[in-house]
């Protein structure tokens, strides 16, 4: 091999392993309410992945760690069905922005969450299970419907790993909580401020 071809091979490998480092990744297309975040719409997740029930797994993941987190108050799954039911919006489909006006409207949403899982994998290897997930998550404005943070995020199971097998997450749902975690802190510091006690 040629020493400028083997130089650009190794630079290209430092670029390609110092992005991987830096997820979650944030995109601010527009600031976020200042009055903070009320009550938040988390919207049925898109599944494009091949995982069986990804979608709803991650789903219940996150609000379960956005609840936990105890900084927001989030709108029951339930009634988001209920208007999907109503507006005739499939599960695994995004509304669009006229709808969205409407669901916030509806449901006194100051914002919505919305997202897709690109991956989502699980798999037995020798003698530990891989896992890996990538999704990319959307923060929209509850009363215009626009888009105005977005999220991506991926990781793999032995990236937690620290010392022989300690650490390393070997099911989906672990590291969907981990990596759940990782995104509403990544919000918090980056300015998404809670509803006022």
């Amino acid at each position: 091999m040629s020493r400028p071809l083997s130089c650009c091979i190794v630079i290209l490998w430092l670029l390609l392993a110092g992005c991987a480092r830096e997820v979650p990744k944030l995109y601010d297309f527009a600031g976020l309410p200042e009055k903070g975040a009320c009550r938040i719409a988390v919207l049925p997740f898109i599944d494009k992945g091949t995982y069986p029930r990804g979608a709803v797994i991650l789903y219940k993941v996150f609000v379960s760690e956005l609840v936990a987190s105890g900084n927001f108050k989030v709108v029951l799954e339930g009634d988001i069905r209920d208007l999907y039911k109503q507006l005739m919006i499939y599960p695994n489909a995004q509304p669009n922005q006229e709808q969205l006006e409407v669901i916030g409207g509806r449901l006194g949403a100051v914002l919505f969450i919305g997202g897709d899982i690109l991956k989502m994998q699980q798999r037995k290897s020798r003698n530990t299970m891989e896992t890996d997930l990538t999704f990319i998550l959307r923060i929209y404005d509850g009363v215009s419907g626009r888009v105005l943070w977005e999220t991506y995020h991926r990781r793999q199971g032995d990236y937690y790993q620290k010392v022989l097998h300690f650490g390393r997450i070997n099911t989906i749902t672990g590291l969907a909580r981990q990596m759940s975690r990782e995104v509403i802190d990544l919000w918090l510091e980056k300015g998404m401020t809670p509803c006022p006690r």
